[in-house]
């Protein structure tokens, strides 16, 4: 589920094949230190012993704990990189563990112009956009892998229209 509702917010979470492209990097570096093991068991006889336990060994190692640090790292910044609709704002946040923590709100009201637009095709049949948001002052603002764009662009029309609403009725 990449769209949540409950009372006044929506949180709307990237498309999981941001996951797929970790999934690949990691079978990548598996790939790899599966070779380096094969060469290692292969060529037991030709490699000198040390080259084979000081350097082969801890290589494989590394690669396979670097590996899989870096799938941790990105499932934790792939459930923290969230969209948030939430009464006048919309607030964007992006957290990693280590690397980056941001969060900014944008105000509703100060968006001008909401639109959607998809390079290529894959993304057109996985249902995956990028959303640009046209602020006040010329300052574009473009999220990436939004899934289902056109629901968030329902749901950030109907806040907005619901402020314009509420400025009507307090004036």
């Amino acid at each position: 589920m990449t769209y949540f509702s409950k009372y006044d917010y929506t949180i709307i979470r990237r498309h999981w094949t941001l996951l797929l492209f970790r999934y690949l990097k990691v079978l990548v570096f598996l790939f790899i230190a599966s070779v380096l093991y094969y060469i290692s068991l292969k060529f037991i006889d030709t490699i000198w012993y040390e080259i084979n336990h000081y350097f082969l060994f801890p290589l494989i190692f590394l690669i396979v704990n670097y590996a899989f640090i870096k799938l941790a790292l990105g499932y934790i910044k792939f459930y923290n990189d969230l969209l948030v609709i939430y009464r006048w704002h919309l607030i964007v946040i992006k957290s990693s563990l280590i690397y980056k923590d941001n969060i900014e709100f944008i105000d509703i009201n100060k968006i001008t112009k909401l639109d959607t637009y998809c390079n290529w095709i894959i993304p057109n049949f996985m249902w995956f956009w990028n959303l640009v948001a046209e602020q006040q002052r010329d300052e574009v603002r473009t999220f990436h892998f939004v899934p289902e764009p056109f629901k968030a662009l329902q749901i950030l029309n109907e806040e907005k229209q619901k402020i314009l609403e509420e400025m009507k009725l307090n004036t």
